[in-house]
């Protein structure tokens, strides 16, 4: 029997599968919110980028900030910034989505290309016999399952999950093995300044060559 995928976990089903990954719906939404304040304190005389790395550098700190009092804690591997369960069994690494981010009848991805690391973290997630079901934990005590904080942010609301990705596309996060939606936040729009529809992530998964 082939194991089940693409799980989808909404409204009643979403915290208790949280709670098996040891962390709550609260501390998501936390570093989202503080992600997206952030991202508003920019005007037009900010660098094009900066809303999309202000929004990403406050959405891994606060998230950080949440979890460390559980017994989480930190890591960056080739800047890889992760976010690490106390048994190091769950990372959480966040990534800007395309528009069928939330979507629970779609296939969302990643809006831009991943580096080698984030690569080889999904290629060790498709590997594991892991997370199946949501009574089942990983059956390799050593191996880690990397999560995606997957944020989209649109001209009224903000759509946001924790998903396990397990195949790439052109270089892009595509397809999941399990994903946690969350309700949508809503968004004031910011028509009176003169800012790009859509935000430039920070990859700063690079691979750095040797002089």
């Amino acid at each position: 029997m082939s194991r089940p995928r693409h799980l989808v976990h909404e409204s009643g089903d979403r915290d208790p599968r949280l709670e098996k990954l040891g962390i709550s719906a609260k501390i998501i939404t936390m570093a989202v919110e503080a992600g997206e304040a952030e991202a508003r304190q920019c005007t037009d005389n900010d660098p094009v980028m900066a809303r999309g790395f202000v929004r990403y550098f406050r959405t891994v700190r606060v998230l950080r900030e949440g979890t460390a009092p559980l017994g989480w804690s930190k890591d960056n591997p080739r800047n890889l910034a992760r976010t690490l369960s106390p048994d190091r069994k769950v990372a959480i690494v966040t990534a800007l989505g395309d528009e069928r981010t939330g979507d629970p009848n779609a296939q969302p991805s990643t809006k831009y290309h991943k580096g080698p690391m984030m690569l080889q973290a999904v290629g060790e997630n498709n590997q594991l016999e892991l997370f199946t079901l949501p009574d089942q934990d990983l059956q390799d005590e050593h191996a880690t399952a990397t999560w995606i904080l997957l944020y989209h942010i649109s001209a009224d609301e903000l759509r946001y999950e924790l998903s396990l990705p397990v195949a790439t596309t052109g270089g892009r996060l595509s397809g999941w093995q399990e994903r946690i939606l969350f309700t949508s936040m809503p968004r004031e729009p910011q028509s009176h300044l003169n800012m790009p529809p859509d935000e430039f992530p920070p990859d700063i998964d690079i691979l750095v060559a040797r002089r």
